[in-house]
């Protein structure tokens, strides 16, 4: 993926208009237009800039590799935040599926079920069974 492709992207997931963008980096309206149809190319100081704003590599907004923040290895990633991120690349579809399923776990979870995992459940038969055990399904 291309310089020009990645940033209209980062934007589109941010649900950010071209305008908003331009307005935040101090240009033109017409500019953000140009990087997206890859009429143009930013310097590298607004290359830091746009990296900056949406919190990724600058490796990952040049199409280098596709890793947003390689350089934080040490960093505790909260799992809201990783939820969020794979949540917003899901189509509208994948986005209802997903939240019918949290809504089925907590229906469950409300009715207390005994624990899914356990060796002994009926778990087995359930229509919305993902995975056996937390080893059987790995992300």
């Amino acid at each position: 993926m291309d310089f020009h492709e990645r940033l209209k992207q980062l934007r589109k997931e941010r649900k950010m208009t071209q305008a908003a963008l331009a307005k935040e980096l101090t240009y033109g309206a017409t500019a953000i237009s140009n990087y997206e149809s890859g009429h143009n190319q930013p310097s590298i100081s607004d290359l830091k800039k746009i990296a900056s704003i949406f919190n990724v590599s600058m490796d990952y907004l040049l199409g280098v590799n596709d890793f947003r923040r390689p350089y934080e290895p040490d960093k505790k990633i909260n799992d809201s935040e990783i939820f969020n991120e794979y949540f917003e690349l899901l189509e509208e579809r994948g986005k209802k599926e997903l939240l019918l399923y949290i809504q089925w776990l907590l229906s469950r979870q409300e009715n207390s079920l005994e624990n899914p995992y356990a060796e002994s459940n009926n778990f087995q038969h359930t229509s919305l069974q993902v995975a056996q055990k937390p080893e059987d399904y790995k992300v």
